[in-house]
């Protein structure tokens, strides 16, 4: 499809850009609340820095989000950073994917479900939390629904082109933006594996030629030959990903609640349930009229692959070789999902109407005529969007990410410090962070540096730049860095408080006052 072309469609099916701009607005509705947590963290550190630290750095950590970094610098450059501005990019992006998915839909149904489909998505906990998130999660969703439609275009060229070229750039297109894909998040390569399925299903099923076949092959082949190096690096870097824990029974949970719906349990379980619908419906349609059936073969043999390949290549990955599968990895699985819990609902509504026309519903008549695909789709969107509503709420709240406290503490170093006197000469020392012992918890510094322009970091060595890691080095506080100082605020979690703790008051500093935040203190001290 040619920018023409989509611009037109666009203004001929007004619901797909509405739809997408409401979802944008829905989605970037209370963003800036939530403190930031540790990975946006390094999003900061990593888009802020020059362009040759960003790329020393991207050699010993972080190569998998280099792509996404390179992005967020150039936002950066152009607005400025603030929380909102760090998670506006992802609103933005998400609004796209709900437009992206409905274009999608749209391949499998009537232009209802396409909207439907839009609609579901914007319900998903996992949509509404990756569009508030200052990471790439938002972005994976967005290029796999991109890909998707892509390939489908390509498998279209006619077998007669007029040209050589004609034939060639759809899959040339599709070939680029897959390799863009894996560079903003190499797990989309998994996409890559699930579309390969998709095709071999369809060829087996004769939807598809030996000819288109051949064509996607000699696509896959080199652009996995091209990605090699990247992935070698990657590999190299695999340290960073330590983190993630070995296959066990907590799997299933998340794969079957966490993937989608963090912490919501009940939208999980109505959406599995509203699919396996969808695939019911699917073996009746097999047996209907040669449109639907193909329809419904189509939309299977495009979604199924997309929602299970990926999940059971990590998950197979993580138990023969090491541990890779995280539920918020696979957030390029929601537009699928969105599509197949459409189609469970246009399938209840036909299995519902299927019902009334069966024996012993005649003494009804009048329910033969009930629109009933339509009253599911209200139905399921009313029943979706109660489901939905704790998680959209709770991914608002102010400690929503990983129980982060940062911009209360912030706010309160802020305060602090706009009380001293202003020949005062306050130092600032940062301790711990919780969760993460990599860091120290100046990535609250980094996170609102408005709030500490006025402090002295006393025990920072190399500040992020200076050094090609992730984050800086600093000393253990001792009596000499404190020369000079007449109030100094510790920020730290619990784990290490009391080492910096005794350091101050070895200086001759005493404490004058404290504040308890979520895994984080603010203390004051005086001498």
């Amino acid at each position: 499809m040619t920018p023409g072309a989509l611009t037109a469609l666009l203004k001929r099916r007004i619901e797909i850009p509405l739809l997408a701009v409401a979802a944008a607005l829905f989605v970037v509705t209370g963003s800036a609340t939530p403190s930031i947590w540790y990975d946006e963290a390094a999003t900061i550190v990593s888009a802020t820095r020059t362009w040759p630290e960003l790329w020393a750095m991207l050699h010993t950590v972080d190569a998998v989000h280099g792509v996404y970094y390179a992005f967020m610098h150039l936002w950066f450059d152009l607005v400025g950073y603030s929380p909102f501005t760090l998670r506006l990019p992802s609103a933005i992006i998400s609004g796209g994917t709900v437009a992206l998915t409905m274009l999608l839909a749209s391949r499998f149904g009537t232009r209802g479900f396409a909207l439907l489909a839009g609609v579901v998505l914007i319900t998903i906990p996992r949509f509404t939390w990756a569009g508030i998130e200052g990471r790439s999660y938002a972005l994976t969703a967005l290029l796999a629904a991109a890909l998707t439609l892509l390939l489908m275009r390509a498998l279209r060229t006619p077998a007669g082109s007029s040209s050589r070229w004609s034939a060639v750039w759809p899959w040339l297109v599709y070939a680029g933006v897959a390799l863009f894909s894996v560079g903003v998040f190499v797990y989309l390569s998994l996409l890559v594996v699930a579309h390969a399925v998709t095709v071999i299903v369809l060829t087996s099923s004769g939807t598809l030629s030996r000819r288109q076949l051949f064509a996607f092959g000699r696509t896959v082949v080199p652009l996995g030959v091209v990605c090699i190096p990247f992935v070698l690096i990657v590999a190299s870097q695999s340290g960073q990903v330590a983190w993630i824990d070995p296959i066990s029974q907590r799997t299933l949970t998340g794969i079957l609640i966490t993937q989608f719906a963090p912490m919501n349990p009940l939208f999980a379980i109505f959406t599995w349930l509203v699919v396996l619908i969808g695939i019911a419906t699917f073996i009746v349609a097999r047996r209907a009229s040669t449109t639907r059936a193909r329809a419904a073969r189509d939309l299977m043999a495009w979604v199924l692959p997309w929602l299970v390949v990926p999940t059971v290549v990590l998950v197979l990955t993580s138990v023969l070789i090491t541990p890779l599968y995280s539920p918020r990895y696979l957030t390029f699985l929601v537009p699928a999902l969105a599509i197949a819990i459409a189609g469970g609902i246009v399938g209840l509504g036909r299995l519902t109407r299927r019902a009334a026309r069966l024996p012993f519903a005649a003494r009804w008549p009048r329910m033969r005529s009930v629109p009933y695909t339509a009253l599911a789709a209200v139905a399921g969107v009313l029943v979706l969007a109660l489901l939905t509503q704790p998680s959209y709420v709770a991914q608002r709240g102010a400690e929503a990410k990983q129980d982060a406290s940062w911009s209360q503490a912030a706010w309160r170093v802020s305060e602090v410090a706009s009380s001293l006197p202003s020949d005062a000469s306050p130092a600032v020392v940062f301790g711990s962070i919780a969760y993460h012992p990599a860091a120290t918890a100046r990535v609250v510094e980094y996170s609102y540096p408005w709030a500490f322009t006025s402090l002295d970091d006393v025990a920072l060595v190399e500040p992020i730049g200076v050094t090609d890691r992730l984050w800086e080095t600093a000393r253990p506080v001792d009596a000499t860095m404190l020369e000079g100082h007449d109030t100094v605020i510790l920020v730290s979690s619990g784990r290490d408080r009391e080492v910096n703790e005794a350091a101050i008051e070895g200086a001759g500093f005493a404490e004058v006052d404290r504040w308890h935040y979520t895994n984080l203190w603010v203390k004051v001290y005086s001498r």
